[in-house]
């Protein structure tokens, strides 16, 4: 018996490589790399909030307003700055005062309930505020 003479002579004939997953992998390389690059386009495109028109209108124009959200014995207290009110009409008159072009943060502080919160966020979506976010009060 002669098979160790007949593989160590190559009468297998010639070696060949499949090809077809050395193109599979390369087009998934190339998927990955054209849509992780477009991702990169949208990014560029994004705007920031504090433009240089805003520059020049002071102070107030480049900070969103907040509104603490806050119980005491007798129910849910809203306070803006230094003015205090106590219901969701009340909140949204004065939210209508103020700049909307940042925003309004809602701070809600250790108590109210969630009725109070919701009523808060319903003033500021009623005010014409388009940015409403909720925030936990540090303690």
């Amino acid at each position: 018996m002669k098979i160790g003479d007949k593989s160590r002579h190559g009468f297998h004939g010639p070696i060949s490589l499949s090809m077809t997953s050395m193109i599979d992998a390369t087009f998934l390389l190339l998927a990955y790399f054209i849509f992780t690059a477009a991702v990169g386009t949208h990014e560029a495109q994004l705007m920031a909030d504090v433009t240089a028109a805003r520059v020049g209108r002071g102070a107030s124009a480049l900070s969103q307003q907040v509104v603490d959200v806050e119980s005491d014995g007798v129910g849910a207290l809203f306070r803006i700055g230094s003015r205090e009110v106590r219901g969701r009409e009340a909140l949204a008159a004065i939210l209508k005062q103020l700049p909307r072009d940042l925003g309004v943060v809602i701070r809600v502080h250790s108590g109210p309930d969630v009725a109070a919160v919701a009523a808060a966020m319903q003033a500021a979506h009623d005010a014409g505020f388009a940015r409403v976010s909720y925030v936990a009060a540090s303690k």
